[in-house]
């Protein structure tokens, strides 16, 4: 009953996001004839293409150095190929967490004991990029022209300012040894039915307390990597509505991103598009639905690379070199 119920809300989130894409589409957001610019402006798709297979590399990056404190080795080879495949599940399936999950299982395999450590830090690799993606247009230059004829941006931005001071407060708060030792989380590792989990799930974010750089450094590189995501997003406006680039679509971009991470529809579908409709109107720009769908299209096309890895077959990906001071990535997990 229950896995009737998960596939009727699949179906339901797929529907409801291609009526979106629809109604976006009799409204005159989405223009499909604009479309054909990445096809014709292929200097710009093979541009974006070689942006987005860097993205990965430095998103895959990114894990490395959150697992490297924790006393775990992946190469960044081997981080690259669950970065794909995370990519292809994300790309080609439905569900916003399908690459996630894939992501951990692969990651966990062959590490027997510590599987919900390593699940949390791929869960925090997920996280770190999400902060980052709040604060990267807060970092960015500001137009005033643009925020003094949009309330509702500076809406959004002030929102966004609050979800990344709360992100932080919360980490912060996983840092304190007084919170740690306190009472009330003690008893509710002790007693609440899955308060063993929840207590390996806190302490190995704790753990992060004596190793901070990392997790500077992650953050660090997500915003390098959303910089890369940006510039795809970019390129496909300018590929779909040559005469409208504009400089300032680098503040409206990561809040669409963000708004295309809500899990109200499979990958955001409809959803981002609506998004980023609606913000590059704030500016006067017509090509916020296609920049976004030129961002899906050209991550479809490199998605099968995923799947190539995939089809390799489960292998250990990551090691615990307190156990294997010599790991092999190539090792099958039987």
């Amino acid at each position: 009953m229950r896995g009737a119920r998960q596939v009727l809300f699949t179906i339901l989130r797929i529907v409801i996001g291609i009526a979106l894409v629809v109604y976006l589409w009799r409204s005159g957001a989405i223009q499909w004839r604009a479309m054909a610019g990445l096809a014709t402006q292929w200097t710009i798709a093979l541009t974006v293409i070689v942006l987005l297979l860097l993205d990965a590399v430095v998103t895959a990056w990114r894990l490395r150095i959150l697992l490297d404190p924790r006393g775990f080795h992946l190469t960044l080879y081997s981080a690259f190929r669950l970065t794909m495949i995370g990519v292809f599940f994300n790309s080609y399936l439905p569900g916003s967490t399908g690459g996630d999950l894939v992501r951990i299982y692969y990651a966990t395999e062959g590490n027997p004991g510590r599987k919900m450590e390593v699940g949390t830090i791929v869960m925090l690799d997920r996280a770190t990029g999400m902060f980052a993606m709040m604060l990267l247009p807060l970092l960015l230059p500001f137009f005033p022209e643009l925020l003094e004829k949009s309330a509702g941006l500076r809406a959004v931005l002030w929102v966004v300012a609050g979800i990344a001071a709360g992100t932080l407060a919360g980490t912060l708060l996983c840092f304190s040894e007084r919170v740690r030792q306190s009472a009330p989380v003690e008893w509710a590792f002790r007693r609440l039915p899955l308060g063993r989990y929840i207590g390996i799930v806190y302490d190995t974010l704790h753990a992060y307390r004596e190793h901070p750089a990392p997790l500077v450094s992650a953050v660090g590189i997500s915003l390098l990597a959303h910089v890369l995501a940006m510039s795809v997003a970019m390129l496909a406006s300018l590929a779909t509505h040559p005469g409208e680039f504009a400089w300032k679509m680098c503040v409206l971009i990561p809040i669409g991103f963000a708004a295309n991470a809500l899990p109200v529809t499979p990958g955001g579908l409809g959803v981002g598009e609506a998004a980023f409709s609606k913000l590059f109107a704030l500016a006067g720009l017509t090509s916020g639905a296609e920049a976004l769908l030129g961002w899906r299209v050209l991550t479809l096309l490199i998605s099968p690379l995923g799947l190539v890895y995939y089809l390799q077959g489960r292998k250990r990906f990551v090691h615990d070199t307190a156990v294997n001071a010599d790991p092999d990535d190539s090792l099958q997990v039987r």
